[in-house]
């Protein structure tokens, strides 16, 4: 059995990520005003910690390696969520401010949550939010057990025992890099073959995976996953190296498919739309706040998407 991965340090992870965006440890030390041999060494004892090689190392500069792009990928995502960690608390030192503490699943984090946020902060700018990031289950949990207010979940099905109110629609599509066998079929696939096709999805608990799967029992197929991930760009970039199809919210894929990185593949009556459902708890009567949150939210896309306007319900 191998060894378990020791967690790196974020100050070892942000260098990183500085000298895949510099190019060279030499330019990256530059900036962090520390010599090129503190970084170098910096680099190596991460790449000892995680047990992976990160870097090519030439005369010419410091290019990553293939596993190197994984893991700034995913190294962005958690510096972002200490980001977040670090502004929460800030927010709970603050003084004098209205706060409303919401949750929100990780799709609707990265492409609807920011245009609420501000339309909540010009409707009221002094309202302050401590959001919370995580799959669809952990909210719905963050929320049952009192820590948020309120919940944005992507998933079919409502919660029970939970109010809920529709404020949108999301689309998955399933994608595959140009050179699989699917990308250049004339018949769309099926849902037996999208169940064992080895699909690269989100980790259980997620409202995409929730939504993939619910749809393949609407079919009496049970999905058969490749690799699984909780991190949407790195499933991205795992489906742009060849390593299968990947099923994601349509708008988490716009820019590679509009760019030919990867082709949305046509499924032969398997439909992927979900709702994006606000949750609370039943018994609580929403605060000033929370509502209008909720209120920024709104039905921003649930008309386009063919779902009928949101409601609110026990």
């Amino acid at each position: 059995m191998s060894r378990p991965t020791r967690r790196p340090d974020l100050e070892d992870l942000e260098v990183l990520a500085l000298v895949a965006r510099a190019g060279s440890i030499g330019q990256a030390a530059q900036e962090l005003r520390l010599s090129q041999p503190s970084v170098s060494r910096r680099m190596l004892a991460l790449e000892r910690r995680l047990g992976v090689t990160l870097l090519h190392r030439t005369k010419q500069g410091t290019t990553l390696t293939a596993h190197g792009r994984l893991v700034v990928d995913w190294a962005a995502e958690l510096l972002g969520a200490a980001d977040r960690f670090v502004r929460s608390v800030a927010t709970l030192r603050a003084e004098g401010e209205v706060v409303v503490r919401a949750a929100v699943s990780m799709t609707i984090a990265e492409h609807y949550a920011p245009a609420w946020l501000a339309r909540l902060h010009a409707g009221a700018p002094g309202l302050q939010v401590s959001l919370s990031v995580a799959n669809s289950t952990e909210v719905e949990r963050l929320v049952r057990s009192g820590a948020v207010e309120l919940g944005f979940i992507e998933v079919p099905t409502v919660p029970e025992r939970l109010r809920h109110q529709q404020v949108g629609a999301d689309r998955l599509v399933v994608a595959v890099a140009p050179g699989h066998p699917w990308a250049d079929r004339d018949e769309p696939v099926s849902a037996a073959e999208l169940a064992a096709g080895g699909v690269l999805v989100r980790e259980q608990g997620s409202g995409t995976r929730d939504t993939l799967e619910e749809a393949l029992r609407r079919h009496g197929e049970v999905l058969v996953p490749g690799l699984v991930m909780a991190s949407n760009n790195g499933l991205t970039h795992a489906a742009m190296a060849g390593m299968g199809p990947v099923a994601l919210s349509e708008r988490a894929l716009e820019a590679n498919l509009r760019l030919g990185e990867l082709r949305a593949v046509p499924l032969d009556g398997v439909f992927l739309l979900r709702p994006l459902t606000a949750v609370w708890p039943v018994d609580a009567t929403l605060s000033d706040a929370a509502a209008r949150l909720l209120a920024a939210a709104g039905p921003t896309g649930a008309a386009r998407a063919g779902y009928p306007s949101h409601h609110a319900d026990g």
